[in-house]
């Protein structure tokens, strides 16, 4: 799909070796393709894995993952570890005995025993290659809803340009128009002034300079490229494949049109429309720049 925007969201939930995975993925503008991995420390090991699922879906952003791994069954019903619960009350005992010439009471030591970092149980592991199957199943649904959900709003994003490309369209005509009308304005100023002045207008002589200072102020072939470049931007929204990076250069070269155009130009007119056409173009640089 052509039109993919850089922001998008996706979660999901899988479960396999009696460990529930949640992965999430988010994703936000960025001038390449960066992905951030953040897993649980035993799983490390499918890092790799994990940035390779998600480079096979997107071209373009910072993309972030997320991942959490937990026992299936912690949730919604209540077990116990006798053998667990038999070894900490041995260790109470234990520690009863061995503090009981201190004068500590049974209640003292048990609270003490609750302090962090003083009573440490082991947690359950499970090897990376057992949970491997359902974790990368988590990564790659909440991937294709963050795709999906880019491609929503890259789909918002170029209707968006495609509104604001036929706006400046408007404009390159009317620089055109504008611009086939300078030479009998130029004139007018002219005679205008030389008038003010008590001067005798010489037509021909007044043509001549015209004519001289209307071709320096030419801007025709600045409107005919302008109109190839909004043909281009057309025909990029129209294809397929990512198209950030090519909008994002078309309306660079539009920019540097319209700045030509008012650099040569001393017309009213046309510099408004110059004016005009760059407030469009500058919406369009944002939007461009949030395409993948």
């Amino acid at each position: 799909m052509a039109c993919c925007s850089m922001t998008g969201y996706g979660q999901a939930v899988a479960e396999g070796a009696g460990m529930r995975v949640s992965a999430e993925v988010r994703t936000v503008n960025h001038r390449f393709l960066e992905v951030a991995v953040r897993l649980p420390r035993e799983w490390i090991s499918l890092e790799e894995d994990v940035r390779k699922l998600v480079q096979a879906r997107m071209a373009r952003g910072r993309v972030d993952v997320y991942i959490a791994v937990e026992p299936a069954d912690a949730e919604g019903r209540a077990r116990v570890d006798w053998d667990l619960l038999a070894s900490l009350c041995r260790l109470e005992a234990k520690a009863v005995s061995r503090l009981a010439s201190s004068g500590m009471a049974p209640e003292g030591v048990r609270a003490w025993l609750q302090y962090p970092g003083v009573l440490q149980v082991a947690a359950r592991t499970v090897p990376p290659d057992e949970v491997r199957g359902a974790l990368l199943h988590a990564v790659a649904a909440a991937a294709d809803k963050a795709v999906q959900a880019r491609a929503r709003e890259g789909e918002r994003l170029c209707a968006d340009l495609r509104a604001k490309a036929a706006a400046l369209a408007e404009t390159v005509q009317a620089l055109r128009a504008a611009a086939d009308g300078v030479p009998e304005r130029l004139r007018q100023r002219l005679r205008e002034r030389l008038a003010a002045a008590g001067l005798d207008v010489d037509e021909a002589r007044l043509w001549q300079e015209v004519v001289l200072y209307a071709d320096r102020g030419a801007i025709d072939e600045e409107v005919v490229r302008l109109q190839s470049h909004l043909a281009e931007l057309a025909a990029a929204l129209a294809g397929d494949g990512p198209v950030g990076r090519r909008l994002d250069f078309i309306v660079q070269e539009m920019q540097r049109e319209l700045n030509t155009i008012g650099a040569k130009s001393t017309d009213a007119a046309i510099s408004r429309l110059v004016v005009d056409g760059k407030v469009i173009v500058e919406q369009m640089r944002e939007q461009a720049q949030n395409l993948e």
